[in-house]
């Protein structure tokens, strides 16, 4: 369900597009709109890591379609995916991708007949509540539409990938860098590069777009550096900028008072992992 003359988020990786979203970590419409306001091309909400209700996520939904973004939703697969389907998000994120079967499942739930077992439901906003729709035109387009991106946090997985690869409706996968460190012993930032690396490329090779990691303010030419790879999607992580922002605007202003007019002494950080960083010789 995408704002008229905005392409969907398939159509625009299609035609070689690089596009960039914001990973959403707050219950917050007004948020989406300004995300949607500011140029981004999608928002991700994280229901895997953040504590929404059901209808914050549909709010959320929404107010990405008036603004012209294209949704997606970041949660394990459940029964619960099925109603933010029916609400009309445009693309399902699966953190902790484990095997082929996984993958699998995730087609199976979010696609119909005869890519999957969707169940049938056309009284949902997705479906126009009913009105005036084809429902097996609809069930048609739903299956072309849907953008499905599977992340990868484990070595495991991409010692499997190549059997991965041939499930033909994952369009995407996302490297984790955090977490696949966390599976190979945490190794040095410039050995997870080179697993990462070929994984971006085995991707390409397959015909999947890539994403690696979170842009975060102090990271922007590590995340060209992915594009430079290969990487058509890029995330910006919605906390860390606030962080970030909060953070950087305290210390600006404390940093201008007098000492003996500070009402305390020790700036504050902002915690960067060498994951995100540019590598340094």
């Amino acid at each position: 369900m995408n704002v008229p003359n905005r392409p969907s988020l398939k159509t625009r990786l299609a035609h070689g597009q690089t596009v960039i979203g914001c990973l959403v970590a707050f219950d917050a419409p007004w948020l989406v709109e300004i995300i949607g306001r500011s140029g981004f091309d999608f928002v991700t909400i994280d229901v895997e890591h953040e504590a929404f209700d059901e209808q914050g996520v549909v709010n959320l939904i929404r107010s990405a379609e008036t603004v012209g973004l294209s949704s997606i939703v970041r949660m394990s697969i459940s029964d619960r995916l099925l109603a933010y389907l029916d609400a009309g998000v445009n693309g399902v994120k699966v953190p902790d991708l484990r095997d082929r079967d996984h993958a699998e499942q995730l087609v199976s739930l979010t696609h119909f007949y005869p890519q999957g077992k969707r169940t049938y439901y056309t009284m949902g906003r997705a479906a126009r509540y009913g009105i005036d729709i084809d429902d097996h035109e609809w069930m048609s387009r739903a299956n072309d539409e849907m953008f499905l991106m599977a992340m990868i946090e484990d070595i495991g997985v991409v010692e499997q990938l190549d059997d991965i690869l041939d499930v033909e409706e994952i369009d995407a996968f996302h490297v984790g860098p955090h977490d696949l460190a966390q599976s190979m012993g945490f190794p040095a930032p410039g050995a997870l590069d080179d697993v990462i690396k070929g994984v971006v490329h085995r991707c390409r090779d397959a015909g999947k777009y890539v994403s690696v990691g979170v842009v975060t303010p102090w990271n922007l030419v590590k995340a060209d550096s992915w594009r430079r790879e290969g990487c058509q999607i890029l995330t910006v992580g919605s906390s860390w900028v606030v962080s970030h922002s909060m953070v950087e605007m305290h210390n600006q202003l404390r940093g201008a008072i007098p000492a003996d007019q500070q009402s305390r002494v020790e700036p504050t950080a902002v915690s960067r992992s060498s994951y995100l960083a540019p590598n340094t010789p």
